[in-house]
Order: C-alpha cells, then structure tokens, then sequence
C-alpha cells in the first residue's frame, strides 16, 4: 500500500517540477532545475523535522510525500544532465557556478529546512503542553479546595 501512496505523490511532484523547470526556463542556465532542487532540499529536510515525528500523520502520507512528491520533484539525474549540457556547449564557467552553487545552495536550503522545522515541531509541542498543563489546572482548581476554602472552615 505505500508504494501506491508513493506513487500518486510522485505523479504530482513530478508534474510540479516539470511544470517549474519549464517556467523558469533560461537558455543560458538551468535556472528551473536549481530553484526545484533548493526547494526540494527545505521541504524535505522540514518534513523529516515535522510530519516524520508527529504521530497524528499516518506513516503512508509521510512516504507519500517524503519520498514520491518530494523525491520527484526534485532530482539527481536533472541536475548532473543540465550540467553535462553546460559542458558539452563549452559552457565550463557557468557549469562550475551551477555544481558548486546547487550543492552550496542545496546544504544551506537542507539546513534552513531543518531548524525552520524543528522550531516549528518544538513551538507545537510547547503549545500542546501549555494547553494541556491549562486543562489540568482548571480541571484541579474545580475540584480542590482553594486555601481560602480551607481558612473559612
């Protein structure tokens, strides 16, 4: 049943990145495939610090996500054809800047995604603590004697 998850995800990860890269296309830089794969890099490295952790998400969706609309959005083979490209047109400066910028960019974009995601798990937590610790304080002060309550007895 995951791969059938994975599957339709991928359909439209697919589809976006297609659609994206056509979009941005330059003829002079393959500036679609870099901003997909920049994008790729947040989301996943978010997911992992979100949905991955949360146990309200079902496991098939986190896959679905994860691995066929993130891992089809973004990809490998994409990235390593637009810079053959570049090099087989001679193009060996604007290559370099592509390789070294896709995996500069791509750590930088990795990392950002990671620590957005997990202040943002940290902050839901904290929250759900809050409302909770809330609950049990109003459900206690219903039910417990007050110190004023014990003085008038």
């Amino acid at each position: 049943m995951n791969e059938l998850w994975i599957g339709l995800f991928a359909i439209l990860g697919g589809s976006l990145r297609y659609g994206l890269s056509q979009w941005w296309a330059l003829d002079t830089f393959p500036i679609g495939t870099l901003a997909v794969n920049l994008i790729g890099c947040f989301l996943l490295s978010f997911l992992n610090q979100t949905l991955a952790h949360s146990k309200r998400v079902p496991t098939q969706l986190t896959l679905g996500i994860g691995t066929g609309f993130i891992g089809a959005f973004t990809t490998f083979s994409s990235f390593m054809n637009d810079a053959v490209q570049l090099m087989l047109q001679a193009q060996y400066f604007r290559a370099g800047i592509y390789l070294i910028g896709s995996i500069g960019l791509g750590l930088g974009f990795g990392f950002i995604g990671y620590y957005a995601g997990r202040y943002c798990w940290a902050s839901l937590i904290a929250q759900q603590r809050a409302r909770r610790d809330l609950a049990a304080r109003q459900i206690l002060s219903e039910i417990a004697p007050t110190q004023r309550d014990l003085k008038h007895k």
